[in-house]
């Protein structure tokens, strides 16, 4: 994977302008969400607030609303929904009447994003949402403690059982090997089909944290979340600083590379990079 300060930089700008560009267009896009069974809306009238109501579309997939009556709530999209009510309430009743309808409970179609991102949660699933969108809608990727969007180079989708529903967000660890998808989130911000894929009803998409490593003479051995533009100094600070027995002068990384991996010597300034493990050595004495 590439870990470089260049490849985080583009990752962040380009999560930055789904989030602050194109993130109003995703939330409006609640218009194409197709309603189900147990989805709760709100219906509001404009100047008419004794016909607003909170309902539950039911298990019939029909919902009753005033002057209406039953009508076919399923397989419509919230647009399709409130035209529909526009059109019957201004058939004798209302003088063209201004109708919203918001889903405020969505039960039937959704996803979640979770891990390393700003408001992990479920989603509305609406008409072709893909990774990076999925991603923008959770508030991009998560801060770390410095306040610095923490960089995460992949997602990995985890797919719905076919007829499943879900209730919960369902992670890695949870699927079979053939129920997840890893995409690279650089690719797919350059919208490379084959890792900015479209999200299924009931998916996860999870955003790992990216770690460090340290071990050996330090007072506090570990793994710690990685924050960008970390020193092998700062590292060694977060795990308590040196013990006496300390070689400072002789601390080094291992480095992965695949199934290879590489000894680095570094000074104390020398950055660090995500799945680094810096290594302090004990003194000879």
């Amino acid at each position: 994977m590439n870990t470089s300060p260049k490849f985080f930089r583009k990752i962040l700008a380009g999560i930055f302008f789904l989030v602050t560009v194109c993130g109003p267009a995703v939330a409006a896009a609640q218009d194409d969400y197709v309603l189900g069974p147990e989805d709760e809306i709100e219906i509001r009238v404009w100047d008419h607030d004794d016909l607003t109501r909170k309902l539950r579309v039911g298990l019939d997939g029909r919902l009753s609303y005033p002057f209406v009556g039953e009508l076919k709530a399923q397989g419509r999209t919230v647009l399709e929904l409130q035209k529909e009510l526009e059109r019957r309430l201004g058939d004798g009743y209302i003088v063209n009447p201004h109708v919203s309808v918001t889903v405020t409970d969505f039960k039937s179609r959704k996803f979640f994003v979770v891990g390393n991102v700003a408001k992990p949660g479920a989603y509305p699933l609406t008409k072709n949402v893909t990774v990076v969108e999925a991603v923008s809608l959770a508030g991009g990727l998560a801060t770390g403690s410095g306040g610095k969007a923490a960089p995460s180079g992949t997602a990995i989708i985890v797919r719905a059982q076919p007829g499943e529903k879900a209730d919960n967000p369902r992670l890695p660890e949870q699927a079979r090997p053939q129920d997840k998808v890893v995409v690279s989130l650089n690719a797919a911000l350059t919208g490379d089909p084959r890792h900015n894929v479209e999200i299924k009803n009931g998916d996860t998409v999870y955003v790992p944290t990216l770690v460090f490593y340290v071990t050996g003479e330090v007072k506090k051995p570990g793994r710690y979340p990685y924050e960008e533009g970390l020193t092998v100094l700062q590292a060694v600070t977060t795990a308590e600083g040196f013990t006496d027995k300390a070689a400072p002068r002789r601390t080094h990384i291992i480095r992965e590379h695949g199934r290879v991996k590489e000894k680095i010597a570094v000074g104390l300034g020398d950055p660090v990079r995500p799945g680094d493990t810096v290594v302090v050595p004990e003194a000879w004495f």
